[in-house]
């Protein structure tokens, strides 16, 4: 059997086609149809529904977290375990000093690699006044939730496969109890012969 024939044996009637071959083939297309439906929806719902929560966490960090100019008190080291040579921008941690409504705060803040002491920079702080991270960009969102739809749509597909080996390990292990079961049926015809 070749081609459309060989794809289409379990479908017909015929009397070699077994109870786990019918099984088999309606799983099959029930894991194709999951494939190629679910597999898409679930990636973009998950798009979806994390861009709308980053989106949302992104508006409460703009409105909780404030840009201050501060300035290094020491040089930023060319390189320390935050870094990564040869990154144009690349960031380092170095001590900085920012005024926030009449008083001097020191901290430790992300700089740019071999910022000189006495540089201005733009650093971020929370409303208790404590060096936090920038608030997440429009990028960031759209990353994050692309992510989430790869990860749905790859768990879906791992999902499926799961279960059609699992029903396929099933069907294998049927058919040699179906196979057990006929052979003892013809054995002792067969044992009389010799």
């Amino acid at each position: 059997m070749t081609g459309a024939g060989a794809v289409m044996w379990r479908w017909r009637s015929n009397p070699l086609r077994r109870t786990s071959d019918t099984v088999e083939a309606w799983t099959r297309l029930l894991m194709g149809v999951l494939l190629l439906l679910a597999a898409p929806l679930a990636c973009a719902v998950a798009v979806q529904a994390t861009y709308r929560h980053e989106q949302d966490r992104a508006e409460q960090q703009r409105s909780s977290r404030n840009p201050v100019q501060a300035t290094l008190i020491g040089s930023a080291p060319a390189e320390d375990l935050y870094t990564v040579r040869g990154v144009v921008g690349a960031k380092g941690k170095a001590v900085v000093r920012w005024g926030v409504r009449g008083h001097e705060t020191t901290g430790i803040a992300a700089v740019t690699v071999d910022s000189l002491s006495g540089t201005v920079t733009t650093i971020w702080v929370d409303r208790r006044n404590r060096v936090t991270a920038a608030p997440l960009d429009h990028g960031a969102v759209v990353a994050r939730s692309a992510g989430a739809g790869v990860a749905a749509f790859a768990g879906v597909i791992v999902a499926v496969l799961g279960v059609r080996l699992v029903v396929g390990r099933i069907g294998f292990r049927r058919r040699l109890i179906e196979w057990d079961r006929a052979w003892a049926d013809v054995e002792p015809q067969w044992a009389h012969r010799a």
